[in-house]
């Protein structure tokens, strides 16, 4: 991706060690509550990255809690742009949860109409667990957004000219739906494929491809606060937004960035 801005690294995974288990038990509870797990995905400039899920599931009281069992394969590549897909949901015990674990089969990247395998690690295989915190009251539903950052979880190994060898290294942020909003705006010409960029000081939290066609673009599921939006395209042209405000359940029209004049317009 041609930036200069850090992503941010709000992975907190881990692998499964000995003691975790393998299997999904769900523990008794007096009450459940619905536990709904979505995906979005910031961009990457391949034509598609087709990621197996076997099953995912939340952790509560040290005990995992199954929310989808079975596989399912989803190209991230079409989840962008403030989209989401559901894959997962179910009735789970009321209480306070601490990780996601995402199982993952296989992947593979489609790189210039050409299919690769990605290598996918073991610790992926048997479990890959993003730290959270999040409360499921019973009787309410809970949602919960995966933020797979394909674009740097698909890693390409060996030399420049040669190199046709890819490792899946996966990069994750889990955020709670329900205290997100988003920011959005356009771009007078999209010839040089802009990319906007939300940023927190000099962390980058999220970004997507606008859209090649409208000029359009949402950074969708965003924590309320402020930041600061750049849109940047291949020759390095850029314009900055700074402040632009993220309030709970709200989009934040930005307006107009002209790359070519460096202005943002309403």
């Amino acid at each position: 991706m041609m930036h200069k801005f850090g992503f941010v690294a709000i992975l907190c995974s881990a692998f499964l060690g000995m003691g975790c288990g393998d299997s999904s038990t769900n523990p008794s509870d007096t009450g459940t509550g619905t536990l709904k797990v979505s995906m979005t995905d910031a961009p990457a400039r391949f034509d598609a990255v087709n990621v197996t899920f076997s099953e995912i599931s939340a952790n509560v009281n040290g005990e995992w809690v199954t929310v989808h069992s079975g596989a399912q394969t989803i190209d991230l590549l079409q989840w962008n742009n403030g989209q989401s897909i559901v894959v997962g949901e179910a009735n789970v015990p009321a209480g306070t949860y601490n990780q996601i674990r995402l199982k993952i089969n296989k992947a593979e990247v489609i790189e210039n109409g050409q299919t690769y395998a990605l290598n996918v690690p073991s610790g992926a295989q048997s479990g890959l667990k993003l730290n959270t915190h999040f409360e499921v009251i019973s009787g309410s539903t809970y949602e919960i957004v995966l933020d797979f950052d394909a674009d740097r979880s698909v890693v390409k190994t060996g030399s420049a000219q040669s190199s046709n060898k890819f490792i899946l290294k996966p990069t994750l942020r889990a955020v709670s739906l329900a205290i997100t909003g988003s920011i959005s705006g356009s771009v007078s010409s999209t010839v040089n494929a802009p990319i906007a960029f939300a940023i927190v000081g000099s962390d980058t939290v999220t970004s997507t491809i606008v859209n090649s066609i409208s000029g359009e673009f949402k950074l969708a599921f965003l924590p309320a606060g402020n930041y600061t939006v750049v849109v940047q395209d291949t020759t390095g042209a850029n314009v900055s937004a700074n402040g632009s405000a993220v309030v709970v359940g709200s989009d934040n029209q930005l307006g107009i960035f002209n790359l070519q004049v460096g202005v943002l317009s309403n």
